[in-house]
């Protein structure tokens, strides 16, 4: 995890020097994590006209709370067995770093395709219950645990102006985290920066509305 840290720590001072070159710097919020009780914000500097670094960093208070209407359309949400667990809570924060690809030659097109990819660390913390479904008297054991999960995320989207200083990008994204994921409890897993998955699978999948304002 240090060496994370310290990647995060280059990326941010690689981002404070190029955002002196006088190029455009915006400061950003995907508005489709709120109903997701996720509050996030993401610094964006356009290094060079098909180069934008991204940092986001994000927080979310209880998933099992929310009303993630976007997640519900994009996996299911099955009230199921779970494997014995009942989850009352899933929050922790993440960190996102990496860059758009803007297919463009030069910053006077404010309207285009992108493509991003990005590092997301993320900690997962979950408090629920956990009852063995083949026993036959319900004496369910409280279970909790925080767990720290890497990933690459991957999206394709489209940015375009709004105002002269206001700029909005929609982007479809899937995570792919590493194999500490399958410690978490259950199927039915989220985590914070990649997003919900249900039953089996591997992909985490998100819809990004990001609006973000010129510094």
């Amino acid at each position: 995890m240090k060496r994370h840290i310290l990647l995060i720590v280059f990326f941010l001072n690689t981002l404070t020097v190029s955002g002196q070159s006088g190029k455009a710097s915006y400061l950003g919020m995907n508005l489709l994590q709120l109903p997701a009780l996720t509050i996030n914000t993401n610094f964006t500097s356009e290094v060079k006209s098909f180069l934008s670094p991204l940092v986001e960093l994000g927080y979310t208070l209880n998933y099992t709370k929310a009303v993630d209407f976007m997640g519900y359309i994009l996996t299911p949400h099955c009230k199921c067995a779970n494997d014995g667990y009942d989850i009352s809570k899933q929050s922790g924060g993440y960190i996102k770093i990496g860059a758009f690809f803007n297919l463009r030659n030069d910053f006077k097109k404010s309207y285009y395709p992108h493509l991003g990819l990005f590092l997301t660390n993320s900690i997962v913390n979950e408090e629920g219950t956990y009852s063995p479904l083949e026993q036959s008297v319900y004496m369910p054991v409280e279970v909790n645990h925080s767990k720290y999960i890497i990933g690459l995320s991957a999206s394709l989207g489209y940015e375009f102006s709004i105002t002269d200083r206001l700029r909005s990008n929609i982007d479809f994204q899937v995570s792919f985290p590493n194999n500490n994921y399958k410690n978490l409890y259950g199927y039915r897993n989220y985590i914070p920066g990649m997003g919900h998955k249900d039953y089996e699978g591997y992909w985490f999948p998100m819809v990004i509305w990001n609006i973000k304002y010129q510094l």
